[in-house]
């Protein structure tokens, strides 16, 4: 539990990742995109974030003395390692939209702690000040009085006015609820035994209620893969015929189906298929470009919104053009060297 400058408690073990239940039935949940959902957090969290410091020329070098090198490079708070932190808001940022941390300074304003705050906390405001114009704030649940924009880190997914960001899952919906639905499919005709259900047709008089009824009983008992036996077989008198009325896999294309809801989720994302392990149409080639790709297409992207964040509101105006604290990308790289 950490206290900020107005004694308030913050804590930091709050789980931040409510709507993915959204996307989870029972057991069954969409494979692909839970892979995005840590293949680009990891990506990031891997990252070393350094603190440079410029010379006059602009040569940049690292800045270890700095009182935010550590809590930029290894302990953000602590209750986090930066790994840990960086995962943790990443991945807020793609469920929910933003992800917030608090800014806890000392008495010359020096940062000491980065703490992260769930999304579900945090309230934007306007309020208006001296002269009557509207000024952002953050009401932060148990802080008594509201957060100004230069004491939180807020990182935003992508927005349409540029205050609150918006979840990717959000435009997503539809496409992941249709992938979800081919999961729970398949699930339930794995469990099925890979049988389907049809019509068992008598031919002769008509059956009484009690000869249906145990024809029923035989049949369950013999093939149900939950009650029964899984791999049963059942005997058919010369006056039986069965007939499968539910769609097959094949003729459903449900493995067709599976595959381009692999690239749907990833466009979304923009993420290379393979990088969700999608290797049909890949070459040895195409893998280690990808590395390259991902870089440039997708972490970059999210690696630029922290780093600007983190840079106009982690150093002091007096240190803006002196430091810098970037991303060390070669990080993503290294397995191409």
């Amino acid at each position: 539990m950490i206290k900020n400058k107005n004694n308030n408690k913050i804590c930091c073990h709050y789980s931040a990742f409510g709507r993915w239940k959204q996307f989870v039935k029972g057991n069954v949940f969409v494979t692909e995109y839970s892979k995005k959902i840590t293949a680009v957090p990891d990506s990031i969290a891997v990252l070393p974030l350094i603190v440079y410091k410029k010379d006059s020329r602009g040569f940049k070098s690292e800045a270890v003395e700095h009182p935010c090198y550590q809590v930029l490079n290894l302990e953000p708070n602590e209750d986090m390692t930066r790994y840990v932190f960086m995962k943790t808001m990443a991945t807020s940022v793609l469920l929910t939209g933003n992800a917030y941390a608090y800014i806890e300074r000392d008495s010359r304003s020096q940062v000491q702690q980065l703490v992260y705050i769930p999304t579900d906390q945090v309230d934007i405001v306007f309020v208006p000040d001296g002269n009557g114009i509207s000024r952002k704030r953050y009401r932060v649940n148990g802080f008594s009085s509201l957060v100004e924009p230069k004491d939180m880190i807020h990182i935003l997914n992508f927005t349409y006015d540029g205050i609150k960001g918006v979840s990717t899952i959000t435009h997503a919906a539809q496409t992941i609820g249709i992938a979800t639905a081919g999961e729970e499919h398949t699930a339930e005709f794995l469990q099925g035994g890979g049988a389907v259900t049809g019509t068992l047709k008598v031919e002769g008089a008509r059956l009484s209620k009690d000869q249906k009824d145990e024809i029923y009983n035989v049949w369950n008992s013999r093939t149900n893969p939950i009650s029964g036996n899984r791999n049963g077989l059942v005997i058919l008198e010369h006056n039986m015929t069965y007939t499968p009325i539910a769609v097959s896999p094949k003729d459903s294309q449900l493995l067709e189906s599976r595959a381009f809801e692999v690239i749907e989720i990833a466009r979304f994302f923009s993420v290379n298929p393979v990088k969700l392990f999608d290797l049909s149409k890949s070459s040895y080639a195409t893998v280690e470009a990808t590395q390259l790709q991902y870089l440039t297409d997708t972490a970059l992207a999210i690696i630029t919104k922290f780093e600007q964040e983190i840079q106009r509101k982690v150093f002091l105006s007096s240190e803006q053009n002196t430091y810098v604290a970037e991303f060390d990308t070669s990080v993503i790289l290294r397995t191409d060297k």
